[in-house]
Order: structure tokens, then C-alpha cells, then sequence
């Protein structure tokens, strides 16, 4: 039977890159339907503002024209060490708040170091996957291609399939096309992200909230949806960093950092905003919502003690949250917020004060 020239699930997509032998997709895939894919994704590029709704096209792009149940954009951070979860399309490998890929570490890191694109039908038994703390599942196949600026790797684009038929090289091939055709925006995006995020705890730095605040505060008056913003500082940190020395306190810091993301939700602004402190932008959250997540925070931090190179240490955090009034500036809200912190560490820390009224 002849083979249309649409089908490109043909004998150029049945080698690995190691040159063994793969099954064949279980579908055939229309030259003019993934050419279509990638003119739009171009299009789409030149024409998208928000580096977000950028990151997000590129990632979602990878999973349709792969056929995978997820993919990710992993940049690297200023140190070249840590690869930072830009974004994401689909259910997540790692459950929120799982420390970074490091830089030759694992699959992901393997192709970043090695600068290579990779594939893996059977991640188990594959000596470079490794399974990682905030691991939730372990997927069926993994492909991934590093992101270069001309000679110098800026990340990863990789996707993974939870089952269903094995990796081609065909789709290794699609992922590097796309991964090729967005690294100028992805560069730009990695360079702003760096910009403002906070370099130790990766969370988003104070000239991000500087910048998005006032924008949220606005489109809360416009819209009339709640919005709420909770001042957090880590109780007795001097102390940590006295006793053990800034490197524990900068262990420290980190570990905290990855409870809060934990325990917060995907939508909640995360921001160090300067020292041990820290700061929570609540959005479209009312009273109530907000209190819980703010005592979800509360006890997550205090569940155990974090280990450290000290040992273990246990840690609270004192918590201050203000709502939003309709004439409300940055600088009115964070006061308000600041002022209720200050009140629970005068009432013995450990605990959220609600700006205008206590709640333990």
C-alpha cells in the first residue's frame, strides 16, 4: 500500500538515538497538520506580549505535536547551577515545591550538561533518570532537548508520556523544532525571570512585587474580586544565623521557601521580600479562604524540624494579613499587613494576626 506523503510516522521515526530499533507511533501524524502547528506557534511568538502566555504556547505546543501527557520549560538560573521551572502544560511530574533539577543531575540534567537531546522509553532502567525528592509518579517515557543561545545551553523543553506507545525519533525531532524555534523569546524570558526572582529561595523578589502589585490592586477595585496580602517573617532566624552561620541560615531559607510553596496554592504570588521575610498575595480569595491558607502555611512550617548541615532546627513563622479596600495603594495594604505581623510576634509568635483582629 503506498504511504501518503503526509504520514511521518515512517521509517525516519523507527531509530532511537542510539541507533536501536523503536516501535513505530500508533498513529499517523499529517506533515500538514505539524506544519500548520509550528507556523501558528511562530505566529503566535511574534505577536504574544506576556512571556507567561509565551512560555505556556511553547510547552503546550510540545505536548500536542509529541503527543505527551505533559511538558516542561526548565531555564537556568544566574549560577548556571539550578534549572528553574518556567512552565508547565499538564499534570506535574513533581508535587509544588520540590527542589530544582541541578545542572547534570538526573535526565533533564544530563541534557543540559551534555547539551543533547535524549530519549528514554523506560525511564526505570535508565541509569541517567533518577527518582527525586516530591517524585509523584515515575513516567513511561521521557524526551527532552537542551535550549541554546547560540553556543551558550539556557535550559530545557522536555515532555513525558504516562503510557501509550514509546517515543519516536520522530517526536525527538519535533521537540528540538520546537525548542529551536522559540529559544530567542525563551532567552528573553530567562533573563527577565532572573531579573525578579530572589537568586537563593528562587521565589519571586521585590522588584516583581514592586512591578505587579499596583496592577492587582487595580484590577481587584475594577473587578471587585477579593484580594488579600499576608506579611510573613521566620521567628528567631538571628538566632539560626548566630548559632550556625549564614550558610545554615541560607539552608534554612530554602527549605522554608519549599514549604511555603508547598503549602500554598498555584495561584498565590510568592514573594522574599527581604531577609526572612516574605510575602503573600492572596488573589480572588475571601476572608475566610485566605485565613485558612494562611494557618495551612502556619503549620506546615512548624511540622517538623528542616534538616539542616547543623542537624535538625525547628522553625515558626509569625504572620500579619490585610485585605484590600477599594482606595488602597501598595503602600497602605503592606502597612496594614505589617503592622498586624508585628502584632503577633509582640503576642508570642507562631501565629496569624488578622490586621483590625487577632486569629490564632
Amino acid at each position: 500500500m503506498k504511504r501518503s506523503n503526509d504520514d511521518v510516522s515512517g521509517s525516519q521515526a523507527r531509530r532511537r538515538t542510539d541507533g536501536k530499533p523503536v516501535a513505530p507511533t500508533r498513529q499517523r501524524r499529517s506533515l500538514s497538520g505539524v506544519t500548520v502547528s509550528l507556523i501558528e506557534l511562530g505566529k503566535k511568538l511574534r505577536r504574544m506580549g506576556n512571556l507567561d502566555d509565551v512560555l505556556l504556547e511553547v510547552t503546550k505546543t510540545a505536548v500536542v505535536l509529541t503527543r505527551s501527557s505533559q511538558g516542561t520549560i526548565r531555564l537556568l538560573d544566574d549560577s548556571g547551577k539550578r534549572l528553574l521551572t518556567s512552565a508547565r502544560y499538564g499534570p506535574s511530574v513533581h508535587r509544588r515545591g520540590a527542589p530544582p533539577f541541578r545542572y547534570g543531575e538526573g535526565f533533564i540534567g544530563w541534557v543540559v550538561a551534555h547539551r543533547r537531546a535524549a530519549c528514554t522509553n523506560s525511564p526505570a532502567s535508565d541509569p541517567r533518570f533518577i527518582k527525586r525528592q516530591g517524585q509523584l509518579f515515575t513516567p513511561a517515557a521521557v524526551i527532552a532537548v537542551p535550549l541554546m543561545n547560540q553556543s551558550d545551553c539556557i535550559g530545557v523543553l522536555s515532555a513525558s508520556r504516562r503510557g501509550g506507545p514509546r517515543y519516536t525519533e520522530l517526536d525527538l525531532n519535533l521537540l528540538s523544532l520546537v525548542g529551536q524555534l522559540s529559544e530567542p523569546q525563551l532567552e528573553i524570558a530567562r533573563l527577565r525571570r532572573l531579573g525578579e526572582s530572589d537568586p537563593l529561595t528562587l521565589l519571586h523578589n521585590r522588584r516583581h512585587l514592586d512591578q505587579h502589585l499596583p496592577v492587582l490592586l487595580q484590577k481587584a477595585a475594577r473587578s471587585g474580586k477579593p484580594l488579600a496580602l499576608a506579611m510573613l517573617d521566620l521567628d528567631h532566624f538571628k538566632h539560626i544565623n548566630d548559632q550556625f552561620g549564614h550558610d545554615v541560615g541560607d539552608e534554612v531559607l530554602c527549605q522554608f521557601a519549599e514549604r511555603l510553596k508547598r503549602a500554598a496554592r498555584s495561584t498565590d504570588i510568592l514573594v522574599r521580600w527581604g531577609g526572612e521575610e516574605f510575602i503573600v498575595v492572596l488573589l480572588d480569595t475571601t476572608s475566610g479562604q485566605a485565613k485558612m491558607v494562611c494557618e495551612r502555611i502556619r503549620s506546615t512550617i512548624s511540622a517538623e524540624p528542616v534538616l539542616t548541615s547543623a542537624g535538625p532546627i525547628q522553625l515558626t513563622v509569625s504572620m500579619g494579613l490585610a485585605f484590600f479596600k477599594t482606595n488602597d495603594v501598595p503602600a497602605t495594604l503592606l502597612k496594614r499587613a505589617d503592622e498586624a505581623l508585628y502584632n503577633a510576634k509582640r503576642k508570642g509568635r507562631n501565629r496569624l494576626v488578622v490586621a483590625g483582629r487577632t486569629q490564632r
